[in-house]
């Protein structure tokens, strides 16, 4: 079995070049590198090119005509690939353990070679903790409610892995520019038959340090000051869209899908990431979510029936103030056991 290792690239030669390091440790022999290059303005075209006749394993290497954005870019990687499976990784993630991807292939060929996946991570900056979205070393299952539980396991591209001939089939355009093209495949492809499964090991690593630093994330940029303040909704409008589209076009959409779609964002999501800001020092970005997220604001709130508009308006008004009114210590000192439970909450 071959498998691809797929890195959407853009800029940060300096964390890709950290990242390739560690992969050429991998104890696997069939593994192919696939670099797919949105157009950086760095030295990522030179040193690649310098690496390829050194390195441990292939390295398939496409620089893009013309900048693609995130998700088309994403796509891209594991457009290019040429392995079985495709194991997607950020440009500042790795692979964790020499035997990753040994470990993988043994669970793949075990359980009749299912369809899509994600793996547990850990952070560079705290090896010692996992991040955990899967439980459970093991066949999920298929279908629109398994696509409903585990939806929230694709928002972040490390470790969501590929059969690449089933890739191939659902593979589209069509939320490109969403920043969530990969939820949106996820759900789809579940709805549609394909089998999901999760890896409890941590087999990725996610932002790495160079030189000691992290490189920038949304802690940099999200509003401190009362100057900055401004209605925002952090992506959650776009994450609901892109949701009720696969389901939509998986056939499987009703108004206990919508429903559900709505309720899990506005009592799980939501009020995570107000808590989030609020302990990043950041008590306008904060109440700026809050104003965003006003329920009305939505396109998609309309889908609902008017009953549960009324439901939804409540959850809103509750999880918002009780959100705002939680001390960030409190948080802080909780936060794993809130993401255990969201992560593993219907």
């Amino acid at each position: 079995m071959k498998v691809s290792i797929c890195i959407p690239q853009y800029n940060r030669i300096k964390y890709l070049l950290q990242s390739l390091e560690i992969i050429s440790r991998q104890d696997y022999p069939n593994i192919e590198v696939v670099v797919s290059d949105d157009c950086s303005t760095d030295e990522t075209r030179e040193q690649i090119t310098k690496l390829v006749p050194l390195y441990k394993f292939p390295i398939l290497y496409h620089r893009n005509s013309r900048n693609l954005g995130y998700d088309a870019n994403y796509r891209k990687s594991i457009e290019l690939a040429t392995g079985d499976y495709c194991l997607v990784i950020g440009n500042d993630d790795t692979l964790n353990g020499e035997d990753a991807v040994s470990f993988l292939v043994n669970f793949l060929t075990h359980n009749n070679y299912p369809e899509i996946g994600f793996s547990n991570f850990v952070e560079a900056a705290q090896p010692s903790i996992t991040v955990q979205r899967a439980y459970a070393t093991a066949l999920l299952g298929t279908g629109y409610r398994v696509a409903l539980q585990y939806y929230s396991c694709f928002s972040f591209v490390g470790g969501l892995i590929y059969k690449k001939s089933e890739f191939d089939k659902f593979n589209t355009s069509k939320h490109d520019g969403s920043i969530y093209a990969q939820m949106y495949l996820g759900c789809l492809m579940i709805s549609s038959g394909c089998r999901l499964f999760s890896i409890e090991r941590p087999l990725v690593i996610k932002d790495l340090e160079v030189d000691g630093k992290e490189r920038k994330s949304y802690k940099d940029t999200i509003a401190r000051r009362w100057k900055d303040y401004r209605a925002q909704d952090g992506g959650l409008a776009s994450v609901i869209h892109v949701l009720l589209s696969a389901f939509r076009d998986a056939g499987k959409i009703s108004q206990d899908v919508v429903y559900h779609i709505f309720k899990r964002i506005y009592t799980v999501t939501y009020p995570h990431w107000i808590l989030d800001y609020k302990s990043n020092g950041a008590l306008p970005a904060a109440v700026g979510l809050v104003s965003g997220m006003r329920p009305g604001r939505n396109l998609d709130f309309g889908l609902l029936s008017f009953g549960n508009r009324i439901k939804l308006r409540l959850y809103y008004s509750l999880y918002s103030v009780a959100s705002l009114c939680i001390p960030s210590f409190l948080f802080m000192k909780m936060k794993q056991r809130l993401y255990r439970f969201a992560k593993k909450r219907k």
